[in-house]
């Protein structure tokens, strides 16, 4: 290592001995040869070395540009990250807010934070149960409802003096009394419990009588029974029917009406607005986009099936359309072509065809039409209806009344 730096410090000091040198050679120069060394030299060194600096300042603005480039990107992407929860969080709490104007009274509003995840909760977002912000200070009581602007969330478990513990829809012990706004059939709602797979926190409505089938979107709300839930209050929408081993009853598959994920601000409703009822909060005309959305997202995946048979109904409805269409266009041409023309079995080709003229009746009566011949290749003369002269009055003559050969001759002999 002291033998590499010994020897490149002594050829540092050799070329600037050498440089010095011709640095003096060059001030002892005429003045032309001087300008021709000079001229030389930065044509061969100069030039080079002045492109290779050019091209490192422009390299070192480059990654210094780079560097604020990416720099403000992050920022950006930052920003607008913080501008989309934001968003989000504005648009929760607006809901929340036409929730509390459509209650009016009776419910205590709270901030949900997850207590207790499921194991899964990391790929499925599955929270079974949560805190709330909220206690028995408050009025808060066991069994309460929490819900929110898309509907049910859970129901209080335990209470302190500050704060409770409530369950989720996804808990297995969660149940609920449900029905469709029209009463057609009833139910009692669970989660539906599998370990993996995309169902996983979505619901289960259990013991739907046999003869009461329900439609894929159809809206299931709490029907009030049990004396814990109110009527009224969105559960969820039907996906499908389950296949299960009863045979007495039908049980479907549910989307919940409330996301548990970043469940955030919640009210819970006390004793007395529950025993009120509340059943045109989430039924009301402000509430009615909502409740669209939610059947809208409950069905995003039998939408798509279904426009798929759509599809291909109307693909074959319009080929049939078409089939009929060129049938009857077919139908139509052979109708109006011209037919052929026979000639007439009896006149040869080339023959005079003779129109009956009808002679006599009554002054000024129109002479009849001659009637219709079939026409010939070539072409022949046509005979022109004569037209009848008017009558004239004869004069009287006496005539014999015989019968005989004198009433003949006599009869004979007039004009």
């Amino acid at each position: 290592m002291a033998r590499a730096t010994r020897t490149g410090s002594v050829v540092d000091n050799s070329l600037l001995v050498f440089c010095l040198i011709a640095s003096v050679i060059a001030l002892f120069l005429p003045a032309k040869s001087r300008d021709k060394s000079a001229a030389t030299l930065r044509r061969t060194i100069s030039a080079p070395l002045a492109l290779l600096q050019r091209r490192a300042e422009l390299s070192r603005a480059a990654f210094l540009s780079y560097d604020d480039r990416m720099q403000r990107m992050g920022d950006l992407a930052s920003l607008r990250s913080d501008n989309t929860g934001l968003q989000s969080e504005n648009a929760r709490l607006r809901e929340l807010l036409g929730l509390g104007r459509r209650l009016q009274w009776g419910f205590v509003a709270g901030e949900a934070s997850p207590a207790q995840l499921d194991v899964d909760v990391v790929q499925h977002q599955i929270l079974q149960t949560f805190n709330v912000t909220v206690g028995a200070r408050a009025g808060v009581q066991p069994f309460a409802p929490v819900v929110s602007e898309g509907g049910l969330v859970g129901m209080i478990e335990t209470v302190d003096a500050a704060s409770s513990i409530a369950i989720s829809y996804s808990h297995p012990d969660f149940r609920v009394s449900v029905t469709t706004p029209n009463d057609s059939a009833f139910g009692i709602v669970q989660a539906h419990l599998v370990s993996s797979g995309a169902e996983r926190g979505l619901l289960e409505m259990r013991g739907v009588p046999f003869r009461s089938p329900l439609k894929a979107g159809q809206l299931i709300v709490s029907s009030g029974l049990g004396g814990t839930y109110p009527r009224g209050i969105r559960v969820g929408t039907v996906i499908r029917e389950i296949v299960t081993a009863e045979k007495w009853a039908r049980t479907y598959l549910l989307q919940p009406s409330a996301p548990l994920a970043n469940i955030g601000p919640v009210f819970v409703l006390l004793k007395k607005r529950a025993d009120a009822g509340v059943e045109t909060v989430w039924m009301s005309p402000q509430a009615a986009d909502s409740a669209a959305r939610g059947v809208a997202a409950a069905g995003d995946s039998l939408a798509r099936r279904d426009s798929l048979a759509r599809e291909a109904a109307l693909q074959e409805s319009a080929a049939r359309r078409a089939a009929l269409d060129s049938a009857r266009d077919s139908t139509a041409t052979d109708s109006v072509r011209p037919r052929p023309s026979v000639p007439s079995p009896t006149a040869p080709a080339g023959a005079p065809v003779r129109v009956p003229v009808v002679t006599g009746g009554s002054a000024g009566a129109p002479a009849p039409r001659p009637a219709p011949q079939p026409r010939d290749t070539a072409r022949a003369p046509v005979a022109r209806p004569t037209v009848p002269r008017p009558t004239v009055p004869r004069p009287t003559v006496p005539v014999p009344n015989g019968t005989g050969d004198a009433g003949r001759a006599g009869r004979a002999a007039l004009p």
